[in-house]
């Protein structure tokens, strides 16, 4: 071999090194998963052999009770869909304040029975109006699709319509007593 081309073997070989050293540095550390003992923890100055860690785990059941009488689900607690302040606990051998419910929301305004329900449409449609009849002032042409009726302001058709107002694209019209107006545009509602 000659001398640059055994150069050229060790420079690849020291870059070979650093990759490889690189790779071992990033890479390994990221893939590997830490294990975790399965039994538990020794205590501090403990040493751990293989009896120790065949040990059971110890449950005190007593203290499991006394907790569980002491988190009574009877007892009242904080609500979290409440606003305010968690109750306070109650102090050995005290009586605890007794704390009053808040009182029922109740509507403001007139309580009563329900109004009754909206009317009908009226079922007239303005398809006109007739303008210059000496002495008659405007007349309104309304129709149901089968009749064909007509009237001056103030005038009640069929006995249950009144017309208050007459335009030249629009008509109002109510009810008798006066309830339900409604405006009907020129050519249908």
């Amino acid at each position: 071999m000659d001398p640059a081309q055994r150069r050229r073997w060790i420079q690849l070989g020291i870059v070979g090194v650093v990759l490889i050293a690189v790779v071992q540095f990033v890479l390994v550390p990221a893939l590997s998963t830490p294990v975790i003992p399965a039994g538990p923890m020794p205590a501090a100055g403990e040493r751990v052999t293989g009896k120790a860690a065949a040990r059971p785990m110890d449950v005190r059941l007593d203290a499991l009770a006394r907790a569980a009488a002491v988190e009574d689900p009877q007892t009242p607690r904080r609500n979290p869909f409440r606003m305010g302040a968690a109750q306070a606990p109650v102090p050995e051998g005290g009586v605890a304040a007794v704390r009053t419910p808040p009182k029922p929301m109740v509507p403001v305004g007139p309580v009563g029975p329900p109004p009754p329900p909206p009317l009908p449409p009226i079922p007239y449609r303005f398809i006109g109006v007739l303008a210059g009849v000496p002495g008659q002032g405007r007349i309104a042409v309304l129709t149901d699709g089968k009749t064909v009726v007509h009237g001056q302001v103030n005038t009640t058709i069929e006995g249950r319509y009144r017309i208050v107002q007459i335009g030249e694209e629009s008509l109002q019209i109510e009810y008798q007593d006066g309830r339900g107006r409604q405006t009907i545009r020129l050519l249908g509602q």
